[in-house]
């Protein structure tokens, strides 16, 4: 009877052990329901999230400005994905097609000058038919006046609404409210309060644009406010990446600051945090030298000629005049023709990176030869034939102002054939020559069609020859 009795208590006190540790399970999961529930309580009263076809996108429900100053994010919390910060979109949707490059400008109101809308101008309109398909274009408004940033996203929706149309443009802000403080000094630090402050401040609205466009593209192009564009800079960029075979973390196609900075599309939540760690220490393009250092770049991989050039005068900073200008860049200013289908070929020996396809039409970058002889040629074969009514060929720079073509002329070519150094016309007729470097030529009622245009040098020269823009306008049927 007591080995019966003994069994029965062990059984029963094993049953309540079992029952114990089942109730204090189901109370710890009911516990991290509550608390779950009530974390995603309090978020849905602060923000909306929209699912769209391939991010989600999150919308405030509150004006910016009457939003809670306790949304300051955690740089080092989950560290591989994009950091929490609220967006607000001001003009355009999101694309569910992943682009090329995405172009991301962060811009301020400054009182004495604006250049945003002729730096969009200038992106557009720098592009062919087929660039602009390739790209998305972000404007990160970053004034702490929210209405003041949707007079300006209704000037920009005034006047490029083809592109938002075309999902290539998006306007976006964000909360002043989530910034981390400016204005604390660091032991060290020489500039003054403002200073830092300003440059805080801008490192904060680069990470926030930065992690805005990570997987929006496979490329990142940084931008300011106050630049002009090279023509079809798009083209350039993609066959300099189809051509290097180096490992590289930025490469610039500016030798300003910020400006020309292109990323992989993998790097960017890396640079976003990146910033934000070291935001009150330095400038922003101090902290982008350090990142790609960091990354095992050591030296800045400078692509020349530069595609973008700054023209504003005024500082972000103090809303002070200066002049700071690219001395690589080597666009001309203004009408840069018509867009055309053509191939290039010479004989003449290249020089580093700079063959015949960066300047043949519609490239606008820089061919640059050697070993220039009497019988040099250049010849540009159209795809189509054209009625040309106006030419202009500039060879030259103002930094290599001895490379120009000295003795040569221009010839009109029919009848198209393939050669041994590729294609070629079989009847050529000269059209004029060149003086101080240049050909020009403009003539309205011109209405024969050709197929091929030809720099023939007439004359050996020591010098080597570099030709930076041949511009050709076309008769329209």
């Amino acid at each position: 009877m007591k080995s019966k009795n003994g069994r029965k208590s062990l059984t029963c006190t094993c049953g309540n052990i079992i029952r114990l540790w089942f109730l204090l399970g189901l109370f710890i999961l009911l516990a991290m329901i509550w608390k779950q529930g009530k974390k995603s309580c309090n978020c849905s009263r602060m923000i909306t999230p929209m699912v769209t076809g391939r991010r989600k996108v999150i919308i405030p429900k509150y004006p910016f400005w009457k939003k809670p100053g306790d949304q300051n994010i955690s740089v080092l919390e989950s560290a591989w994905g994009l950091l929490p910060i609220t967006y607000q979109y001001l003009a355009g949707s999101p694309s569910s097609e992943m682009k090329f490059m995405s172009i991301g400008i962060s811009s301020i109101f400054k009182k004495k000058e604006q250049h945003l809308l002729a730096t969009i101008e200038s992106i557009f309109s720098h592009c062919s038919p087929e660039e602009l398909k390739k790209i998305l274009l972000v404007i990160y408004l970053a004034n702490n006046d929210s209405e003041l940033n949707v007079e300006i996203a209704e000037e920009i929706k005034a006047m490029f609404s083809e592109h938002i149309n075309e999902k290539r443009l998006l306007v976006i802000q964000s909360s002043i409210t989530s910034y981390l403080p400016f204005w604390n000094f660091k032991e060290g630090q020489q500039d003054s309060r403002e200073d830092i402050g300003y440059a805080a401040k801008q490192n904060v609205d680069y990470a926030y644009l930065v992690n805005f466009c990570a997987n929006l593209s496979h490329y990142y192009l940084m931008l300011e406010d106050d630049i002009v564009c090279a023509s079809n800079f798009v083209s350039i960029i993609q066959r300099y990446l189809h051509d290097t075979m180096d490992h590289w973390t930025t490469v610039a196609f500016s030798t300003l600051g910020s400006i020309g900075k292109l990323y992989h599309n993998s790097d960017l939540i890396k640079l976003a945090r990146f910033l934000l760690l070291f935001y009150r220490d330095m400038p922003v393009d101090h902290l982008l030298e350090l990142f790609h250092k960091s990354r095992v770049q050591n030296s800045l991989i400078i692509f020349r000629p530069s595609l973008f050039q700054h023209i504003g005068r005024v500082s972000s900073f103090h809303n002070i005049e200066t002049q700071i200008k690219d001395p690589e860049f080597e666009e001309d200013l203004g009408d840069s023709g018509d867009f055309l289908s053509a191939s290039c070929f010479t004989n003449i020996p290249i020089v580093l990176n700079y063959p015949p396809e960066n300047v043949c039409p519609p490239g606008k970058g820089a061919f640059w030869g050697k070993e220039v002889a009497a019988n040099s040629f250049f010849t540009i074969v159209f795809g189509n034939p054209i009625i040309a009514q106006k030419i202009l060929i500039y060879t030259g720079s103002a930094e290599y102002a001895k490379d120009i073509l000295y003795d040569g002329h221009v010839e009109e070519g029919r009848l198209k054939v393939h050669s041994e150094k590729g294609q070629t016309c079989l009847i050529f007729r000269e059209i004029g020559t060149f003086k101080d470097g240049r050909f020009e030529l403009e003539d309205k009622q011109r209405s024969n069609d050709i197929e091929c245009l030809r720099i023939q040098v007439t004359a050996p020269q020591k010098e080597w020859l570099r030709i930076r823009k041949i511009n050709i306008w076309v008769k329209k049927y």
